[in-house]
């Protein structure tokens, strides 16, 4: 048998081996990325905020990364772990595509309009009966919101009536803060912070060992701080008429009007063309009408995180409404 060494025979065993040796790497880095994609928190559902622009508006490359914006100025809470944007107007599926994001529960708020077209006569005037003017065509949030907004169990359930939204997140903050929550920061309400955190995040991978929860308990107990601000800032803007709540009424059948609150007007927010817009009659990007709806998803009734949206307002307050 011949059993020389030659160069011919070493360059085979290295190059042999050389393959050996790159194939358990690529096997170790590839169990690696299982094993982190494995142990990795997932975001739950109520722990991702995502932002909707609708089929009637433009948005921005900034709208795009506003998800981005959000997370390194830490708008939101420690606890959303994802913030994500999309907008609807680029695509003929677009409704389609909406659809399917909202069967999945996906979605927190979207930016829409509220412009109305009213009937008008041969020579262009708007006609008027019994001293108001005809809608030849409702808005775009009339049609989506007005017969779906929740003001409590046992109502339709599309989005949150705005102003009953905020009347929840006012009695939210009393909870932990008691009824003087508006001019006293102390957590002497009926729950606290600690309870909220370990029946949110008791069994979270974040938080193994005790020092790892009671660092989450301080956590807990700046986003309920950092909530009540952020009330109180936006609270003053609707005050102030920077923001305000979209009332529509309607008369039933029976004669009994019924008024309900559908969006937030947002086109007080000075810089929102960088976010969204749309084009008026003679071409020029406007924001005016312009409406953020809060959308109701049944898995956030009654959760801690449901008034993220209250900061976020805060944030668009802070960063367009100048």
């Amino acid at each position: 048998m011949d059993a020389r060494i030659t160069k011919h025979r070493l360059a085979n065993l290295v190059s042999y081996d050389w393959l050996k040796m790159l194939v358990t790497i690529a096997a170790f880095v590839l169990v690696l990325i299982l094993l982190f994609t494995m142990t990795a928190t997932r975001p739950k559902q109520w722990q991702e905020y995502t932002v909707y622009a609708y089929t009637d508006l433009s948005a921005t490359t900034e709208f795009s990364g506003l998800g981005a914006d959000i997370e390194s100025r830490g708008a939101l809470s420690y606890d959303v772990l994802s913030v994500t944007t999309e907008s609807f107007s680029a695509s003929s599926y677009s409704s389609t595509i909406y659809t399917a994001r909202r069967a999945a529960g996906q979605g927190t708020v979207m930016f829409m309009t509220d412009n109305r077209v009213y009937k008008t006569d041969e020579d262009g005037n708007e006609v008027i009966e019994d001293g108001e003017k005809v809608i030849a065509q409702e808005s775009q949030l009339y049609s989506f919101a007005f017969d779906g907004a929740y003001s409590g169990p046992g109502t339709p359930t599309v989005v949150y009536d705005t102003q009953y939204y905020m009347e929840q997140c006012e009695a939210y903050l009393c909870e932990f803060f008691g009824d003087d929550w508006r001019t006293d920061a102390a957590f002497d309400g009926e729950r606290t912070p600690r309870e909220a955190f370990l029946a949110r995040n008791g069994d979270d991978k974040r938080y193994k060992t005790q020092e790892q929860k009671e660092a989450g308990v301080k956590e807990e107990e700046q986003r309920l701080l950092d909530l009540r601000e952020d009330y109180l800032a936006v609270d003053a803007a609707f005050k102030a008429g920077t923001l305000s709540h979209t009332v529509h009424t309607r008369t039933e059948e029976d004669g009994t009007p019924v008024s309900r609150s559908i969006g937030i007007n947002v086109e007080g927010l000075a810089q929102l063309k960088k976010l969204v817009y749309y084009k008026d009659g003679e071409g020029k990007q406007t924001t005016e009408n312009v409406n953020l709806v809060i959308l109701y998803n049944n898995y956030l009734n009654g959760n801690d995180l449901n008034f993220e949206t209250v900061s976020f307002l805060n944030y668009l307050l802070e960063h367009y409404g100048k």
